[in-house]
């Protein structure tokens, strides 16, 4: 762990991830919980390619945190973990969607890069339920560069903020963009795995004066063979609710 004590310098700390003990913690969350409250500074978290089989959250108090894989290694440096929303917790009650995602971060100004968050759960063979999402964002002003989302239905929970996507792949079966925030895709790679008709984003407003998410230079690829047509690409789950 390297501490900075120049107040000049933006970076607080640098801590090294490695799930085979050669770093300075094996788990992510490890890391995570060593970042003080409150922290003004930002922290740089490196994660070792990997897997790490671990549910994780940042919480509010925590801002300025980066996860950094390394370079060309996105596909081998992975966060993982299995939970449907179907699933129930410890008092036995269902987790719900929000609950389902194994990556939370609430704080703001969280970046990511060269990263892989897969949420691996398997669906169930019903209508309900199936919700697994691999990160919720709920924090302001994050940024994620270089980073893969892999699920099947509501992958990415892109919950609220204004969030900077940039030269991602996101890959689902349906509403594998899942949204309240107001947040810029750009030149992201979506990649739908469907095996029948869905929509491929799913965005929430309240008001019609609610600024939206907006795709720009992205590209949509279908990696199966839909026994159906798609029926729309953007799923309104409010009257006002509007994809660009």
């Amino acid at each position: 762990i390297q501490k900075s004590t120049n107040v000049r310098n933006s970076v607080f700390l640098v801590i090294l991830v490695d799930t085979n003990g050669g770093g300075n913690f094996s788990t992510v969350q490890g890391a995570i919980d060593m970042v003080p409250e409150h922290n003004t500074q930002r922290v740089k978290i490196y994660i070792l390619p990997g897997t790490y089989r671990e549910k994780i959250y940042i919480p509010i108090t925590k801002p300025y945190i980066s996860f950094i894989g390394q370079m060309n290694h996105t596909s081998r440096t992975i966060l993982t973990w299995h939970d449907l929303a179907s699933d129930k917790n410890q008092y036995g009650i269902a987790l719900g969607t929000y609950n389902s995602a194994f990556v939370t971060v609430e704080s703001d100004y969280f970046c990511a890069t060269r990263i892989t968050f897969e949420n691996s759960a398997v669906p169930v063979r019903k209508e309900q339920g199936n919700q697994a999402v691999a990160l919720r964002i709920a924090g302001d002003k994050a940024m994620f560069y270089k980073a893969r989302f892999l699920g099947k239905q509501d992958t990415l929970l892109d919950e609220s903020g204004t969030h900077f996507f940039y030269k991602c792949f996101i890959q689902g079966r349906v509403d594998f963009v899942f949204s309240g925030a107001r947040s810029l895709y750009k030149e992201c790679h979506l990649n739908s795995i469907a095996k029948r008709s869905g929509a491929i984003a799913a965005h929430h407003r309240d008001s019609p004066d609610d600024l939206s998410n907006v795709f720009i230079q992205y590209k949509l690829v279908v990696t199966t063979k839909p026994q159906q047509n798609f029926g729309e690409i953007v799923k309104d789950l409010e009257d006002f609710s509007v994809c660009l």
